[in-house]
């Protein structure tokens, strides 16, 4: 009787964690995102999530305005839910989210944002990883985070977070050319709601567009000079 009815007074714990979430209004999505100079180039690519339908198991299509097609969110914890904003809610076990989608050419420069309430993200567990369909992967923790803004959340609910997080590559990218990546993150415990995610690719111009490039400056310099 003891375990029952300490499991009821759990069950009704959690129940009102996740309705005090659920009743929260939808977030402004990214408070001072770091956008990329590059995003919407045609050397770019941008995959983002405003909302979620799938708390676990099931793929996430990106949702953003502006947003690309070629990849999906997963989230790998039992347990978790939908809030009533959209916001893929852990409130039994940590989230433990993977973001997999397609590449097209080498890339040298990656940003992610996270919009987050609740709890934080656990910064050990954002991970890229770049890979072809020859056994060749790039694996590397961010080179660089920022945490874009931070407030407290209403009635005590941890903290409304954006948090930018950049992976630096060489200027030719990896030594093989990706055809896919991967983005890990989790958050450090319960209780953490993800409102929004971003990710941007920046790609290595294609050798013949670096060549174009070129000869169109130094005909530049020719035309200045004869003139």
């Amino acid at each position: 009787m003891l375990i029952k009815r300490g499991s009821r007074v759990a069950a009704i714990g959690v129940g009102v964690i996740i309705a005090a979430f659920a009743s929260q209004p939808v977030l402004a999505d990214f408070t001072n995102p770091s956008i990329p100079a590059w995003r919407g180039g045609p050397a770019a690519a941008f995959f983002a999530w405003e909302s979620f339908t799938s708390p676990f198991g099931g793929a996430n299509d990106p949702n953003y305005a502006g947003t690309d097609t070629g990849a999906a969110l997963f989230n790998f914890t039992m347990g978790a839910s939908i809030t009533g904003a959209g916001n893929l809610f852990g409130a039994q076990s940590p989230l433990s989210v993977m973001v997999i989608g397609g590449l097209t050419n080498r890339v040298n420069e990656v940003v992610l944002n996270l919009s987050t309430l609740g709890t934080v993200i656990n910064l050990d567990s954002v991970r890229l990883t770049l890979a072809d369909n020859a056994g060749h992967n790039y694996t590397s923790i961010f080179h660089y985070t920022q945490l874009r803004s931070d407030v407290a959340a209403p009635s005590g609910q941890g903290q409304i977070q954006t948090r930018a997080f950049k992976w630096q590559l060489p200027a030719g990218g990896t030594e093989f050319n990706p055809t896919r990546f991967t983005v890990d993150f989790s958050s450090q415990t319960i209780n953490m709601a993800l409102d929004a995610v971003s990710l941007d690719f920046h790609y290595v111009p294609a050798p013949t567009a670096v060549a174009l490039a070129s000869l169109a400056g130094l005909v530049g310099t020719r035309r200045r000079r004869r003139a």
